[in-house]
């Protein structure tokens, strides 16, 4: 049984990330590809595809840093009491954490101080979205939070990862990542017999695009050039 079970989960595990970041690595391999030559990148957070992504794009010097030494960052690190030196950095990359930090003002303070006058900064965050890691998920950002929180940044641009039909899905979906054997199970059950039901709902999605619930943003903007706003 655990022989079948095992791979049906990962199956439905790759399912739900694939509806959950939907966008996200494709947004995120477009602006790596904009780098440019021997750019100096901080990854802010270790472990996963993203952070391999981003660490691997080649002609770049990348650094990871993250405060869970068993995610094997390069540096162990507080994003909100970086040690690095002022203006280090052409681009700042922080991909699913924002909601894991205590201070997500000072956190972003710190990655504007890193950063270079011009310098980069991509994010992602998700909004419609269960609890995870717990119990270190604090917080979720509207896009009007987003806004708010990045005034010290110029060129934003917010991009909802898809919309409100497809984040009923994903509801649906993360039910297998629940604590316990039953809920897993059921879970499970309500996907399978949830598909004609999720491709109305993606259908919908279409048809009328609403992006007032989304699981995610996608973001990107810049440090000023001449630096006359502090976060």
């Amino acid at each position: 049984m655990k022989i079948i079970m095992k791979p049906a989960f990962l199956a439905l595990a790759r399912l739900s990330k694939r509806f959950s970041r939907a966008n996200l690595y494709e947004w995120l391999a477009e602006d790596l590809a904009t780098l440019p030559p021997n750019a100096r990148i901080l990854c802010i957070g270790a472990g996963g595809l993203l952070d391999n992504m981003i660490k691997q794009t080649p002609g770049t010097d990348a650094v990871s840093i993250d405060i869970d030494e068993a995610r094997n960052p390069d540096i162990v690190m507080d994003t909100t009491a970086m040690t690095f030196e002022d203006q280090r950095f052409d681009a700042v990359y922080m991909m699913e954490v924002l909601e894991h930090v205590t201070s997500p003002r000072a956190a972003l303070s710190e990655v504007q101080r890193v950063l270079k006058d011009g310098g980069r900064f991509v994010m992602s965050t998700p909004f419609i979205f269960g609890i995870h890691e717990e119990p270190w998920d604090y917080w979720r950002f509207s896009r009007h939070g987003l806004e708010h929180l990045l005034t010290g940044f110029t060129e934003q641009k917010i991009r909802p990862r898809n919309g409100y039909y497809t984040s009923i899905v994903v509801l649906f979906m993360r039910t297998i990542f629940s604590p316990g054997r039953k809920r897993q199970l059921i879970g499970g059950l309500a996907i399978i017999l949830g598909l004609p039901f999720f491709a109305l709902l993606v259908l919908l999605d279409r048809i009328s695009p609403d992006h007032r619930c989304t699981t995610g943003y996608f973001v990107t903007c810049l440090k000023p050039s001449l630096q006359r706003e502090t976060i």
